[in-house]
This record gives C-alpha cells, structure tokens and sequence, in this order.
C-alpha cells in the first residue's frame, strides 16, 4: 500500500492513502479536458494532503484517446499519471485505446476500466476486459444497477459472478444520479465485497466526509464509507447491516474515533487490524472534485491539516 505519512492523524490517514480517483470532468464540476489535466497534475502542490491521489484522471473512452499525444512533463506531472478508463464506446474501440495507451508504457499507467453490465452480460464483458487488465496489473469494476426492486438480488448474483472470477475483477457501485444507491443498499453492497474479500469502488456524491445536509444534499459521506468498510472486513458479522447503514448515515464527526485505531459507537479496531483490513482488497472512491475531501477535513478533523 505504500508509504503513509505519520501524523497526529496516523488512523485517519491509513484511511484517506489513495482513497480518492478524480473524476474532474463529470458532473457536477464538469471540467474541460485540458482543465482537467493541469488540476490533476497541480495535486502535489495544492492539495495539503497529497496522498489521497490514488488515480490521476477518470476519463470515457474518446477522452482517454487523447492522452497519447500529451507530453505529461510539460503538463507537470512528475510521474507517469495513473488512469481509470471507464467503457463508454464498443468493446473493441475501448480495448484499442487502452492498448495504445498501454504501449506508451511509462507515458500512462492504468489503474482500471469500468464497464456497466447487466446480468446476462456480465461474463461477456469480464471475457473482453479481464485478460487485458490482468497484463496490465489493473482492475476490471463492474457496475450493476442496484437502484431496481430486484437490487438485492442483482448484488448477490454480481458478487457471486465476482468472487468465482477472482482476480483482478471489483464490484463498483453509484451513491448518486438516476440509478444511484443511498445506505441501505450500500451497507449490503459493503457486507458482500467485505465477505467475499472483492475489491470495490464507489462513486457519485461522496466528495464530503460526512453527512451534513445543512451544507450538501448527499445521503452519506466518503470517511462514513470507507470506515464502514473497513469495520466491516475486520469485524465480520460483528458489525452487522443496521450498524453499517447507521454509519453511512453519520452526521457527526466525532462520532467516528481515529486515534487508537479505527472506532466508532462501541465497535473499535486497533491500528494493526485497520492496516490489514486496508490491504484485503484493493477499495477507492471516484469524485469529481478532491480539493473539497482536502479542506472538508481540515474543517472538520483537529489536526488534519
């Protein structure tokens, strides 16, 4: 998992190490692509806590094309970016674009591709994507939609698919938008990634640590997901769906304990248990804006900044 900075905040920021890909150009913030690029690659430098980077630009399939004719040192970036690339074109023009940028080896580095599937295509998809993101050492997140009355059963039969595949293949989920989940649906999503030990990504609405519906109209917040997460793959069944959906819902911050560990409401974990939950599986958060997660914290945690 890499290097993690110590600091009054040690917990938190095991939490917080690569949790975020910036999704820039979709909504809401909807930056242009150049916009886009010169943000990501200023995170270093503008943000008072770098390492919540974990990919430098989510981008669809036409915009990521572009990435092979830009020079990223001119740009500003120190290392080669890491992308996610989500599947929005025919199967073959995605494994095309990934592939070019693939040869540009030490120009682009690929953390996944993301595809949308429904039941009956979700082997047909995992077939076209997963030998090559498996080469790349990069995820394959499926999406499901989970916002239909047969949600439970569309999230069972997906993390079943999931966990027979193994390998290099995550369950992604949406928190907002026309199919998006709230905490309930999450907390479920949260028990079968947790149990079965699947890699997850979660996106849509969770740029704020907690829920604070005064500020931000969000169902749940990005620190009440990832430590509900994080409990969960330590506790088991000791921390069960009511418990995960009340922390979902979390409107207090001082609720959720980081200084011996990770805790919250009587249920703790030690720093050790919170580190190996941290590397079961690989866990991240798309959002299209990371300097609001950075300044959010500083409001609100003693000490983050």
């Amino acid at each position: 998992m890499g290097a993690i900075s110590y600091r009054p905040q040690y917990s938190l920021d095991i939490l917080l190490h690569k949790l975020f890909d910036y999704a820039g150009m979709f909504p809401p913030v909807q930056r242009s692509f150049d916009q886009a690029l010169r943000e990501s690659s200023s995170f270093p430098t503008t943000l008072s806590r770098p390492w919540i980077v974990g990919s430098d630009l989510v981008l669809d399939t036409a915009n990521a094309r572009k990435l092979a004719s830009e020079n990223f040192r001119a740009l500003g970036y120190r290392s080669p970016p890491v992308i996610c690339v989500l599947a929005t074109e025919e199967t073959l023009h995605v494994t095309e674009t990934v592939s070019a940028l693939a040869d540009r080896g030490q120009h682009v580095q690929l953390a996944a591709i993301e595809a949308k599937v429904q039941p009956d295509s979700m082997s047909e998809i995992v077939a076209a994507y997963a030998p090559l993101t498996t080469s790349l050492g990069a995820l394959l997140a499926i999406e499901p939609d989970l916002s239909g009355e047969d949600w439970r059963e569309s999230l069972s039969k997906t993390a079943a698919f999931i966990s027979r595949v193994r390998g290099s293949v995550a369950l992604k989920c949406r928190c907002s938008g026309p199919t998006g989940i709230g905490p309930d649906r999450l907390a479920a999503a949260i028990i079968e990634v947790s149990d079965k030990g699947i890699a997850f990504k979660v996106t849509g609405g969770l740029h704020h640590p907690i829920v604070e519906p005064d500020r931000y109209p969000f169902p749940t917040g990005f620190l009440n997901v990832v430590s509900a997460l994080m409990l969960r793959r330590a506790m088991g069944e000791s921390a069960p769906e009511s418990f995960l959906v009340e922390l979902l819902s979390n409107r207090s911050i001082s609720e959720i304990q980081f200084h011996s560990g990770l805790a919250y409401r009587g249920i703790s974990i030690s720093h050790d248990q919170l580190i190996q939950a941290k590397l079961q599986a690989h866990f991240s958060i798309g959002s299209c804006s990371l300097h609001e997660p950075d300044s959010d914290l500083s409001r609100l945690v003693t000490g983050a900044s």
